[in-house]
């Protein structure tokens, strides 16, 4: 079963006071005087490293181990609960200033995270050094006399275990994975036995006939310097820690180099060699360590740049001002088209380099640029070793150094110069283009718009960008035009055609427009530039010549050439589709007399007239042509049957056999048609025509005939 968050911390909390608690019936036991003072108090540096990783949620588990022990020697729970609370306030205080310490960290990677520990303990160690033999006074365990040299103790047992213990926990709670590589197991081993040897010979005796006086204790000193420089932080804690061991076990058994029939002698000479050892070798690892991390970080920075500056392609140069001589990376030589570093670079090397047209300027700028201690920047070009002319960006920063320096990088920007050419020119073309240009994205909102869009729509660029490119629809178009637009687009990126739009005052014209598609390095689409022109007088002028070649001027009618057209593409629809049609040649008779009797310009306005009585006579759908002077041909096309040629033919015949007012005269026609059947008279244009032609010739007046059926081949 998983275990609850809070119930997690509650068996965190038990723990501790249960290790505080043993931790201290220890020191108490074996190492204090009448069970309440010591010059050693481990469980003060354990609950600062408790409160410093865990919080002031385990102030508990302090307060409980402290009052434990103090329960554990015999004392009162009066006494066990004033010394806890000493206890607990010292290491909440600690751990609150630390936490509130910007220049701290519990990391322990700099000495001054020591210094500040150790600053932090001295302070902190007072109150419980107040708050503890205080309540051993008014519960008579001490008197006024022995109350300051017991505060001293006390201060000077909390500050021991702080300045050891707190140190151990924060660096050994990440373990030394490096110690057990297989290159340096050999060295470790050596150095945790050599280690254990000596402190069993200096504070246990161990090979003191055979050592004799030689054994002493400063040759710890050179362990403590084996583990600084070899295993760092870690290497320093353990070996303390080891120290401390060994020396308490020999003054327990009154053997070694700190043996003393009185404890407490004994205890502050421990207390002071590990005091000593510990101010010496914590600083000196962490030392060692801080400039191991500042070696490595810079060699990362180092890393970093080189690869950023390889990345950009770009080379750094360290010039010497004095004697003009200058260091270099393989990426600086190689942009001057050396293949390798050459074994010697100067300031005049470089010169000799650049054009001669840019020499003076170069020169002049980095002579200014010494003079006035500034910085140099210039932009030049050079001729490689190769002869290849480049253009190069460089850039020099002045170091006052004694000699001065200057340090710097240098790229080659020959294709950013040339894309920038060419950036320009496509600017200048945009600008002064006569053909409009507007750019989108891919939603179609327009991002910007040339000089020639504004003259040709009349929306200025505040109009037009940020706008839905829809801002110049005409409405002339259907959904399936727009759908079958953009499936193009979607399908290739591309579209061609012909579109109409509505310029900003309202005034419709038709563009040639051409969209294409840019598209980012997904293959997304990211912009779509439209380039288009008007062709709005161009078309009127096609519109204007096909009238002219296809409608009869007078009538607006088609003429013979627009009948020709339509009929054949007619007769080729009825072998498709199986229906029938009809040819029917209208002749006006006498009309001669009209224009006599009326007048040319009358004559006209009757034919106009008789033109549009025919057009509203035949459906929409079928044609009506003006063949001569006063023929007129009609295509009844898609016919299902035949039976209703005759009715047209008699509707025909009656409106044009209606009286005709101009000019309060009156005026009637008399007609006669001719009529032939696809396919039952003929199957091309020409015998079609010439069936219905034949059919009029034999018709009498007011009246129409059909042609008879053509003879079936032989």
């Amino acid at each position: 079963m998983r275990l609850k968050p809070f119930s997690i911390t509650g068996l965190k909390i038990i723990g501790l006071a249960l290790l505080y608690a043993v931790l201290a019936k220890l020191v108490l036991t074996f190492f204090s005087d009448r069970g309440n003072v010591t010059l050693i108090w481990f469980p003060a540096g354990l609950g600062l490293a408790a409160f410093l990783l865990g919080g002031p949620r385990y102030w508990l588990g302090v307060f409980l181990g402290a009052f434990a022990s103090g329960i554990l020697v015999g004392d009162s729970w009066l006494i066990s609960a004033g010394i806890a609370a000493g206890n607990t306030l010292e290491s909440w205080l600690g751990a609150w200033l630390l936490l509130g310490n910007p220049g701290f960290s519990i990391n322990l990677r700099h000495p001054r995270d020591f210094v500040w520990l150790a600053i932090t303990g001295m302070i902190t160690a007072c109150f419980s050094a107040l708050i503890g033999p205080m309540t051993l006074l008014l519960n008579h365990y001490l008197t006024l006399e022995t109350l300051l040299p017991g505060m001293l103790r006390w201060w000077m047992a909390d500050m021991f275990g702080i300045s050891l213990v707190t140190p151990l926990i924060l660096v050994w709670r990440k373990w030394p994975a490096d110690w057990f590589l297989p290159k340096r197991i050999p060295e470790t081993l050596l150095f945790l036995a050599l280690s254990f040897l000596n402190g069993q010979t200096i504070f246990l005796g161990w090979f003191s006939e055979l050592l004799g006086n030689y054994a002493r204790a400063y040759w710890a000193f050179l362990f403590i310097l084996w583990a600084a420089v070899r295993f760092g932080r870690h290497g320093v804690l353990l070996l303390i820690a080891m120290t401390a061991i060994q020396s308490l076990w020999g003054l327990e058994h009154l053997a070694g180099y700190f043996a003393a029939e009185q404890i407490q002698r004994g205890l502050v000479n421990i207390w002071l060699y590990l005091t000593i050892l510990t101010s010496v070798g914590i600083p000196l690892a962490l030392l060692l360590f801080d400039r191991e991390q500042t070696t490595r970080a810079l060699q990362k920075s180092e890393t970093r740049l080189k690869f950023a500056l390889e990345t950009i392609n770009t080379g750094a140069w360290d010039l010497e001002l004095q004697n003009h001589s200058a260091q270099r990376t393989v990426l600086h030589d190689r942009i001057f088209g050396y293949s390798s570093l050459l074994p010697e670079w100067t300031y005049h090397t470089f010169i000799g380099h650049v054009i001669p047209a840019h020499r003076d300027m170069v020169d002049t700028s980095f002579r200014e640029a010494c003079a006035t201690q500034r910085n140099w920047d210039f932009e030049c070009q050079i001729r490689r070793i190769d002869g290849e002319i480049r253009w190069i960006r460089a850039a020099g920063c002045y170091q006052p150094d004694h000699p001065p320096r200057m340090t710097g990088i240098v790229q080659d920007v020959t294709e950013q110069k040339l894309a920038e050419e060419d950036r320009q020119l496509a600017m200048l073309f945009y600008q002064n283009c006569s053909e409009a240009m507007m750019i989108t994205d891919a939603g179609a909102t327009i991002v910007s718009v040339n000089p020639a869009f504004s003259r040709i729509t009349g929306y200025d660029p505040a109009d037009a960008i940020g706008k839905n490119a829809r801002l110049l629809s005409s409405g002339r178009h259907d959904t399936a035009f727009f759908q079958t637009m953009w499936q193009s687009i979607d399908d290739s990126g591309q579209w061609r055609g012909e579109i109409w739009n509505r310029r900003k005052n309202g005034e419709l014209y038709v563009e040639q427009l051409s969209i294409d598609t840019i598209f980012d390095s997904n293959g997304l689409p990211l912009r779509r530039i439209g380039l288009f022109f008007d062709i709005t007088q161009r078309k009127l002028s096609e519109e204007q010549l096909w009238k002219q070649a296809n409608f009869d001027p007078l009538t607006g009618i088609g003429n013979r050439r627009m009948f020709y057209d339509r009929l054949d593409q007619e007769i080729k629809k009825a072998h498709r589709s199986g229906y029938f049609l009809a040819l029917l040649i209208i002749d006006i008779d006498r009309f001669k007399d009209i224009n006599d009797r009326l007048g040319y310009a009358n004559g006209d306005s009757i034919l106009q007239e008789a033109a549009q009585r025919v057009l509203r006579s035949v459906r929409e759908t079928d044609v009506v042509a003006r063949l001569d002077g006063v023929e007129f041909a009609i295509v009844l096309t898609e016919l299902e049957r035949t039976d209703g040629i005759e009715r047209i033919a008699k509707l025909i015949i009656q409106k044009l056999g209606e009286p005709f007012v101009v000019q309060e005269e009156m005026a009637e026609l008399s007609c006669r048609i001719g009529i032939a059947v696809c396919p039952d008279n003929a199957n091309e244009t020409i015998p079609l025509q010439q069936a219905a032609m034949d059919a009029v010739k034999h018709c009498g007046i007011h009246s129409y005939i059909f042609a008879s059926p053509s003879a079936p081949p032989l």
